[in-house]
């Protein structure tokens, strides 16, 4: 009974998020996701490990919420808020010399550049959904809209 009850509530989150529209289903899956998990493959620089931890704790702590809610919900959004912020000022601050690597290789300065705009693209719709959410938007979205 417990696999049966797992695999309907992974299948409702698969549904949530198909429900998503699509140009934004098309971003997570084609964008957003492998330019963050990509950093899993450099951590020997600054700007892998500090993608890395980020990634991992967005993924760790929106798997939770998403299984708690049995799809996507608008409180996913402040996790990235809380993770790509930091995240933000940390790779800033490495191009800008600040910290991080004394020398970055053309592939990383791009990596770099990449995640910086992309996540930064990314906070601009959590920080709508985040005050959708603070407004008493606490809808999660269903698998189906029949």
């Amino acid at each position: 009974m417990e696999g049966n009850s797992t695999s309907h509530r992974l299948l409702g989150i698969w549904h949530s998020f198909r429900n998503l529209p699509l140009w934004l289903q098309g971003w997570v899956l084609l964008v957003l996701m492998p330019l963050n998990g990509a950093s899993l493959l450099l951590l020997e620089s600054f700007s892998g490990q500090a993608t890395a931890l980020a990634l991992l704790l967005v993924l760790a702590v929106n798997l939770s919420l998403m299984w708690h809610h049995g799809g996507m919900n608008k409180d996913m959004s402040l996790v990235h808020l809380l993770a790509w912020i930091p995240l933000e000022l940390g790779l800033l601050g490495q191009l800008a010399g600040v910290w991080g690597d004394d020398f970055l290789t053309p592939s990383q300065w791009a990596f770099t550049v990449a995640v910086v705009m992309v996540n930064a693209v990314s906070l601009f719709f959590d920080i709508v959904d985040a005050w959708c959410w603070a407004q008493g938007d606490r809808v999660t979205l269903p698998p189906d809209h029949s």
